[in-house]
């Protein structure tokens, strides 16, 4: 089976984790009225993937706007992990501003990374990383935005 006919184990963090995806709204984010759209797909396609569990990698959390953005670095990003189908991945792509055939203007790349799942088994995946400048924007702790027990974005809720 080729690679891009395969399922991804997908990491998320942020505004596609389960609590999260049930109580926003897509017009908190400040992102083109399609991928807003995009995002309602992408919670059915979520529902209906399997839940493989609760998950870290590594990485830096940053506040970009109404939502986070992992970067590479030093750290631990909670999150969940879904068993995605490519079609379902494909829509998932669009919300995130993937583009897998102009990488330098994606607004996040999409990149395999290596998961711990449920505090104990190894599991590779992919997550999506923010492929933006980061300037002036503030690191999270990614212990005050998330906690594997209480799976609430404070960024969201801070921002209403």
């Amino acid at each position: 089976m080729d690679k891009k006919d395969a399922s991804v184990n997908l990491f998320v963090y942020g505004t596609l984790r389960r609590e999260e995806r049930q109580r926003i709204t897509p017009d908190r984010f400040d992102i083109p009225a399609f991928r807003r759209n995009a995002f309602l797909e992408t919670g059915k396609i979520l529902d209906d993937a399997p839940f493989l569990g609760f998950a870290t990698t590594s990485g830096k959390l940053f506040d970009v706007g109404r939502y986070p953005g992992m970067i590479e670095g030093e750290g631990q990003v909670y999150g969940e992990v879904y068993q995605v189908e490519p079609d379902g991945l494909s829509m998932i792509d669009l919300l995130e501003g993937f583009d897998p055939e102009n990488l330098s203007e994606s607004h996040y790349l999409r990149q395999e990374v290596e998961l711990m799942v449920n505090g104990n088994e190894k599991l590779n995946g992919e997550a999506y990383y923010y492929n933006l400048e980061i300037d002036h924007r503030s690191e999270e702790h990614t212990s005050e935005l998330q906690s594997p027990c209480n799976l609430v974005c404070r960024l969201l809720l801070e921002k209403k």
